[in-house]
Order: C-alpha cells, then structure tokens, then sequence
C-alpha cells in the first residue's frame, strides 16, 4: 500500500466510512503500533499520520470522559503521547550530548613534577602524586579540578572569564595570578597560598569569601569547613617547583605525606604521637632521601629504618 492509499483508508476509517476488512486491517494495525512502541512500519509520514490522530482523538476528549472513549482511540491516545515522549527524549538526548563538555584529566606519577599548559594559555605546575581534571575547551568555562594533591597555578588573565580552581568543596576564583593549592586526601587541612596577584576563596559553608594576597595563606579544615588565614613566605611555600623543600613548623604527619609523594615511599609511625611533633628544615629535591630522614630523627630523637620502600619512625 502506498501513501496516498494509507491516508485514504486512515481518513475512511476515522470517518467510520472504511469496509469491515478495510476495519479489520487497520485494527490490526493500530494493535501492532501498541505493542510495538514504534513507527517505523508506517507506510507514510509518521508526523502527518500522528497530527490526523491527534486531531481526531482531540475531538472526541471534547465530547466524552477518556475512559468512555472507543478502544481504539485510548489505543491511538496512548501510542502519541509515547511517540510523542520518545520523540522529547530523543531530543532532549541528542541536545544534551552535543553540549557536553569533554574533559581532560593530568597526573604527575610519584617521584615525578608535571608542567601543563592549559587551553588558555593558563601553567599549572603538578607536585608529585597530584592531578588535575579540566574542560577541553576552555572558551566559556576556566574551571580546573585539583583532584588530588598540590598545584601552583600561573593564571592567564582574562576579565570576562574568571578562573575557578575546585577541590573538595572548596572554590578559589582569580583573574590573573600566581598563587599554589595544596590538597591532599591524607591531610585535614587545604591551603592556598597566593605568590601573585589576589584570590577570592570560598566554602561550601556560609562563610564569606575569603580574600587572599601576596605572602597569605587560606587555611580551611577539611572536615569543618573553617577557615582562617596567616601571613607566610609563599616563595618559601611554592619552592617545591624550583627543587626545594621548606618545612616551616609542619607536623611529621605533614612532612610525611609530602616526603612519599616526592620519594615514592610509604612513611608509618609505631607511636600516633610522632605524628603531631613539628619540624623546620630547609633541603633541596636533590637531596637523597636518607639525608631527609636522618635529619628527622636526629633533630626528634627518633628511630628510623627503610625496607621495601617503606619507612618506619
């Protein structure tokens, strides 16, 4: 059957003008559509077909309740609205896939440093043991993920889209700036520390941005969302990029997370205490790891012993 022979029998058989095997067919027909949930089958345009149904079942909802209508036409009823919710869908699919943002994730292997230059001309330097995800496309949205672990970012500026840096629910927005975040999953603390420029950062919490300038730090606890902020050395901070390592009253806990990222070693301690002692000390990336230790345990009057790259104080 062609087109013009369907549409003469559909408008027949809306009509009630159609024989009893034209009827019969054209039932079998509508059955078939039901079950099946498409209309592909249709030996004309589906959207013609579907426009003369809804027109026809509209009339007769005017007349009667739904539930009085013929079997045939709740049938029809029901085939349109799911050719019509499949159709949106589809739609909706299509629009959504063709807008997604493709991402790209970076990550410096440990004992290793990483240089990535972003799509807008953005430098972000990866410690060891970090990673980054960020759009592929950088035109509309200068979002970046610390996903793991310490950054110093040289931001390109660009004042109609500001750069965002997220990490575990916390948000730090610039224009142009050099500044350094520092997140690891095995700390309770994320800093940022700006070298250049200034940052605005902010908490998931109610808390009011926190504004961020030269030679300061941003403080937040992970687990409460707290935050404060102190006056540093942010060269001293950010020397990690240069090859140089600066503890400044850091907690052994602290300097262990950085050592086994650096190193590739995993650092334990027989006594939780030992966790919480601080230490001060200058060294360079070149220094071997012993020479690290040994300085520990002398200045803390501690043990310490390495087997199968794992350190034990």
């Amino acid at each position: 059957m062609n087109e013009t022979d369907f549409n003469t029998l559909l408008e027949l058989y809306l009509e009630g003008k159609c024989t009893p095997e034209q009827k019969e067919w054209m039932e079998q027909w509508f059955d078939r559509l039901s079950e099946e949930g498409s209309g592909e089958e249709l030996p004309a345009n589906k959207e013609l077909v579907m426009q003369r149904l809804k027109n026809r079942i509209d009339g007769q909802i005017k007349r009667q309740n739904f539930f009085n209508l013929p079997v045939l036409l709740r049938v029809a009823a029901s085939v349109i609205v799911i050719l019509s919710l499949g159709t949106w869908a589809y739609l909706r699919y299509q629009s959504t896939a063709t807008v997604a943002l493709q991402y790209v994730t970076r990550s410096a292997a440990r004992g290793q440093q990483l240089k990535v230059t972003l799509p807008d001309g953005s430098m972000v330097t990866l410690n060891a043991g970090s990673g980054i995800r960020y759009p592929e496309n950088f035109k509309e949205n200068r979002t970046v993920t610390l996903l793991e672990g310490e950054a110093c970012f040289d931001v390109t500026t660009d004042q109609a889209h500001p750069f965002t840096v997220t990490s575990n629910g916390i948000q730090t927005a610039v224009l142009g700036t050099v500044f350094n975040v520092q997140a690891y999953k095995a700390l309770d603390e994320i800093t940022v520390t700006v070298i250049r420029g200034k940052v605005a950062v902010e908490t998931s919490s109610q808390q009011k941005p926190l504004l961020v300038l030269p030679d300061e730090q941003a403080v937040i606890r992970a687990a409460t969302g707290s935050q404060q902020k102190r006056k540093v050395n942010a060269a001293a901070v950010t020397g990690w990029v240069t090859g140089k390592l600066a503890f400044r009253n850091e907690t052994l806990q602290h300097v262990a997370v950085l050592l086994e990222n650096i190193y590739d070693v995993k650092i334990v301690f027989k006594d939780e205490a030992t966790k919480g002692i601080r230490f001060t000390a200058n060294f360079s990336s070149t220094d071997s790891l012993e020479k690290i230790l040994f300085a520990i345990a002398k200045a803390n009057k501690l043990n310490w012993s390495i087997r199968n790259k794992v350190v034990q104080f």
